[in-house]
């Protein structure tokens, strides 16, 4: 036959006491006791999935119980189809139980995880209790065997079914024993409870193994579900002996209230309804204080609250009288939409702050002097390259400065011309007047110089009373051009200290195939400078 739901043969079944019953109903007993205690504790983590888990597991041994004790087929499949669903459940709420308390999550499993192992087993369980329909969980060959122990015993014949939710429930299962061997091996439950519990887990699975692969039975019926009983009830034993949901919440509790860390818990509506003694002492407060809202709390209420509010608020809170600085960190309480409040943690950094601000201080400090050293560098390395008495730029820098106006002049092909200026009878303006006043007429003609340059020109005192132009973008034309207008300008109108007016000689070489560098121009320049001195002073010579 193949085996299908049929609760009305119970009815008219006949039964017998089995020689497992004391053991049987002791177990059922321990389970329905175990799952009223954890009904009747207020708080322990995974404390829902563990009442399930115990309510799935007694279901399951009754099922199996009563069709130990029946004598009739029909009634002993009923019943065997019926545990299914207990049976599918069972590995899965183990996994949600450990996930759970491993985790201290006392939150409710979100819904997406439910559904992802509720609704693959209650498909599971819907179609063992159909099996009347399509058999393939027991087939055909089911039937009552030969009496064990006096009584009648059901031979199963397994279809795919069986061996597809035989996988499903191992595969939770071995997902149960990864998640404690990875808390065990994290150190977070490192104690010699744990490596029992581990072994006290593998009663099933042993008990199972011996049925299906063996053949065996333990006073003739499926010794599994009583392997699972067995292993839960070791479990509850860990727990009432150990106190492990009790313990956890305390040393929580303790954590909280010796915790050097001023911490408050705020509710979803910003009232304080929890605080350890370091948050008291910090504001001040009594116990009479919780409950108020969090702007009303003294002291640090107020800080607290407008750095709550303003979620792009960064940096840490500044208190006063006596003067503290706070790092504030919050975690959220529940999950998501079912978020009920918040945990504020406030770390003391003032010794910090203050270090990092003398640190910021030294530093700007440090910069400070770096700045001013950096300042007199660069002057001093000004000073090297300007003549101190006209103020002019000297040698050296020509040499800089023209290397530069080289690369530039090639870059862009255009041309580049130097002129050498001489102030012609200089020596009889000294024996005249002076050298005082011959350097006052140096200074005069340097800023005249100075001040006839246009952009991107230089003018230089080479020493004593020669002076030296550099002009970028002018060819020979344009250079003597301006040498030409310049000594006019300078002859027409008297320079301060001299005398009598000023001329000047001068001498233009052209960057070009026969003077590219810059003691070739000068050469080239101050041979033309001295044909203007030969052909009668005051004028102005292209080199040759």
């Amino acid at each position: 036959m193949t085996p299908a739901l049929a609760p009305a043969a119970c009815a008219a079944s006949a039964w017998h006491a089995t020689p497992d019953l004391g053991l049987r109903l002791v177990l059922i007993g321990g389970l329905l006791l175990l799952a009223g205690w954890a009904a009747s504790q207020r708080f322990f983590p995974g404390r829902r999935a563990f009442i399930g888990l115990f309510g799935a597991a007694t279901w399951w041994v009754v099922a199996a119980t009563v069709e130990h004790a029946s004598a009739e087929a029909a009634c002993k499949v009923t019943l065997a189809l019926a545990a299914w669903p207990a049976i599918l459940a069972l590995p899965p709420l183990w996994v949600i139980f450990l996930a759970r308390y491993t985790n201290n999550r006392t939150d409710p499993p979100r819904v997406r995880a439910l559904l992802a192992a509720g609704a693959p087993a209650a498909l599971l369980a819907g179609l063992a209790l159909a099996n009347g329909w399509h058999g393939m969980l027991y087939g055909a060959g089911t039937h009552l065997g030969a009496p064990q122990l006096g009584l009648p015993r059901m031979q199963y014949a397994f279809g795919p079914l069986f061996y597809v939710n035989a996988a499903w429930c191992y595969g939770w299962l071995l997902a149960a024993l990864a998640i404690v061997l990875q808390a065990w091996r994290d150190g977070e439950l490192r104690d010699l409870r744990w490596p029992v519990f581990i072994a006290v887990m593998t009663v099933p699975w042993v008990a199972n193994a011996a049925f299906l692969i063996h053949g065996w039975r333990l006073m003739g019926a499926d010794p599994t579900p009583l392997g699972f009983a067995a292993g839960l009830l070791g479990m509850g034993w860990l727990v009432l002996r150990h106190e492990l949901f009790r313990l956890v919440p305390m040393a929580q509790r303790l954590l909280f209230a010796e915790l050097p860390d001023p911490v408050l818990v705020i509710d979803a509506e910003g009232r304080v309804v929890g605080v350890n003694r370091a948050a008291r002492d910090l504001a001040g407060a009594g116990m009479d204080a919780i409950g108020r809202r969090l702007r009303d709390w003294p002291r640090l209420g107020q800080a607290l609250a407008q750095a709550l509010a303003d979620p792009s608020r960064r940096g840490p809170l500044m208190l006063d009288d006596p003067a503290r600085v706070l790092e504030l960190r919050r975690r959220p309480l529940g999950e998501r939409e079912r978020r009920v409040g918040e945990l504020l943690q406030l770390r003391d950094v003032t010794e910090h702050h203050r270090a990092q601000v003398r640190l910021v201080q030294a530093l700007a400090d440090r910069n400070a002097q770096l700045q001013t050293v950096a300042a007199l560098q660069a002057e001093l390395r000004e000073q090297a390259l300007r003549d101190p008495l006209t103020g002019l730029h000297n040698r050296r820098a020509l040499q800089l400065q023209f290397d530069d106006a080289v690369q530039q002049a090639r870059a862009i092909g255009r041309p580049l011309a130097l002129a050498l200026l001489d102030v012609d009878h200089f020596k009889r303006i000294n024996d005249e007047v002076g050298h005082a006043a011959g350097d006052a007429v140096l200074c005069a003609l340097g800023a005249r110089l100075r001040g006839a340059m246009r952009h991107a020109e230089a003018a230089y005192r080479l020493g004593g009373e020669e002076f030296a132009l550099l002009l970028p973008g002018a060819d020979a034309g344009l250079a003597l051009a301006r040498l030409k207008a310049l000594r006019a300008e300078i002859a027409a109108a008297p320079l301060e200290g001299a005398p009598r007016p000023v001329t000047l000689s001068a001498g233009i070489a052209v960057l070009g195939p026969q003077a590219q560098t810059l003691g070739e121009l000068l050469r080239r320049a101050d041979a033309a400078m001295y044909r203007a001195k030969a052909g009668g002073r005051d004028r102005v010579e292209l080199a040759r």
